[in-house]
């Protein structure tokens, strides 16, 4: 069963550039695409980051966050609270 996870973080006013530092620190780390994501959307909404991520399950998804975690608190991206986790139940590509 695939899963989608939600993700709001703190505002934070350089967030497009912490964002765009630690998506280099993953691929120097050779951590991108980490296995098991299917999917992965950020938007910004003023200064508040939100990330939405397709994973093939809650496990590929928690190996993958561990190796995440140090490199959010470099950059000093912190989450708002715990990412809301649901089941996908239909996705429409349209590309």
């Amino acid at each position: 069963m695939a899963v989608a996870v939600h993700v709001v973080n703190t505002p934070k006013s350089d967030a497009r550039g912490a964002y765009e530092a630690a998506w280099r620190r993953l691929e120097e780390q050779g951590l991108v695409p980490p296995a098991g994501q299917r999917s992965h959307t950020v938007w910004l909404v003023g200064d508040v980051l939100h990330v939405l991520d397709v994973w093939d399950s809650a496990d590929e998804m928690n190996v993958f966050m561990a190796k995440l975690g140090p490199i959010l608190q470099e950059f000093k991206v912190q989450l708002a609270g715990e990412p809301e986790i649901g089941e996908v139940l239909h996705v429409v590509r349209l590309d």
